[in-house]
């Protein structure tokens, strides 16, 4: 219940393109709240009324209460901040907790129809907070904190899933869904400690039932958005992207080094 709370956001987009972000009650579009940034102008407050651009409406300027807006595209890649308000009257609100988020970009400069380039997506602002509260307090590497010996992780990598094989021996198994199968083996140096390993790697087979493009993601959060992944399509050589967003534009190999 935070009075005067804010938050400050900042969104990158590789390309030169307008950019939004919005504020939903229902993850629709229509009669959702939004910032859209317009390279060359200041982001704003817009009210979503529709899908043509005639019914997206500025809102009026007592509520133009953003801080810190600024848009920039230069040299390929567009990015937007701001700093709003989390409650503001007759508008929806921005919980710490859940919450219901679109994001939208255009093909250039010019505000018109996103097409395909947007999608809803749910975030817990609590739980993102209370995960970064938690890594600050039990750091074991903080002498100012003490951590009991058994709140100290051990890496979950090193135990098959489907119970005690040393995964640092044997390829382990891993199902991700039916007819997908994930086998893989950590690889630890000698005079190596798995928890704090220089140079650890990991071999992994993925096994899929049926012929498609395949992929294994990484990620901070459990996200597609942010996360990098291996894919593999047959026919070619599997290499390693950066998951900027749904569509396939946004899923980009990374650089040759």
């Amino acid at each position: 219940n935070c009075e005067g709370c804010s938050i400050t956001m900042e969104l990158i987009f590789e390309g030169e393109a307008w950019l939004s972000i919005a504020f939903s009650e229902d993850g629709k579009m229509i009669g959702s709240e939004a910032v859209i940034g317009i390279p060359g102008s200041i982001p704003q407050k817009y009210m979503l009324g529709g899908y043509d651009v005639s019914v997206i409406q500025l809102m009026p300027e007592e509520q133009q209460t953003l801080t810190d807006a600024s848009i920039t595209a230069t040299n390929g890649q567009t990015i937007m901040k701001f700093t709003k308000l989390m409650s503001e009257p007759g508008e929806i609100e921005i919980l710490f907790g859940d919450n219901e988020f679109l994001w939208a970009h255009g093909s250039d400069a010019t505000l018109a129809y996103h097409g395909n380039n947007r999608a809803a997506f749910s975030l817990d602002l609590a739980a993102a907070g209370a995960a970064v509260a938690e890594e600050e307090v039990t750091d074991p590497t903080d002498p100012s904190v003490e951590v009991e010996e058994d709140s100290v992780n051990v890496p979950d990598a090193i135990q098959d899933p489907s119970g005690g094989q040393d995964c640092t021996v044997n390829f382990c198994d891993n199902e991700l869904t039916t007819g997908f199968l994930q086998k893989y083996r950590i690889n630890v140096p000698d005079g190596q400690d798995p928890e704090t390993c220089d140079g650890c790697t990991i071999d992994m087979e993925l096994i899929y039932d049926g012929e498609a493009w395949v992929s294994i993601g990484f990620s901070l959060n459990g996200r597609m958005i942010g996360s990098e992944a291996v894919i593999g399509i047959p026919g070619s050589t599997t290499l390693k992207y950066n998951l900027n967003g749904y569509t396939d534009n946004l899923v980009q190999p990374m650089p040759q080094e």
